[in-house]
């Protein structure tokens, strides 16, 4: 339970940070996501290379793969030394939201990631983890290649 409220909170952070304006979240949410839409992004789909950096400051690199499932998108990392982990996502205009999940040897790690689409597509982000430092670190997505529908 705790986990879940943490990673919740996690968001609202993230979401929330990008606006000084004095509107309400949601106001300033909906407001940046009509704006700077790539007309020609639809179905985000595909390789992407991972880029990154930890908490720590290591860089880390990799590949994810996007694919929409109906209203969702699936997403699956696999960064650094062999590091696999899924997640779910769901999009409002230029803004992707993905939760994911990575056993390790202590339990679960379990976190969040928010991209703001770019023409390319080259989704550019933020995300967190718990357990976790507790800070907001950097991610970049750029598109590589369409996934072949029969994958």
């Amino acid at each position: 339970m705790v986990s879940e409220l943490l990673l919740c909170a996690l968001a609202l952070v993230a979401i929330n940070s990008g606006t000084n304006s004095g509107k309400p979240a949601v106001q300033s949410a909906k407001a940046d996501v009509t704006k700077n839409v790539p007309s020609e992004i639809g179905d985000i789909s595909g390789y992407y290379s991972c880029k990154g950096v930890e908490a720590g400051g290591k860089a880390y690199s990799g590949v994810a793969v996007i694919v929409k499932k109906n209203d969702v998108y699936l997403v699956q990392w696999m960064v650094g030394g062999g590091s696999t982990f899924t997640g779910v996502a769901i999009r409002q205009g230029d803004i992707l939201a993905a939760s994911w999940a990575m056993p390790n040897e202590r339990g679960i790690i379990r976190g969040v990631n928010l991209y703001r689409i770019e023409s390319g597509p080259r989704l550019v982000g933020r995300w967190a983890s718990a357990p976790g430092p507790g800070v907001v670190q950097n991610e970049t997505l750029t598109f590589l290649k369409k996934v072949d529908p029969e994958e």
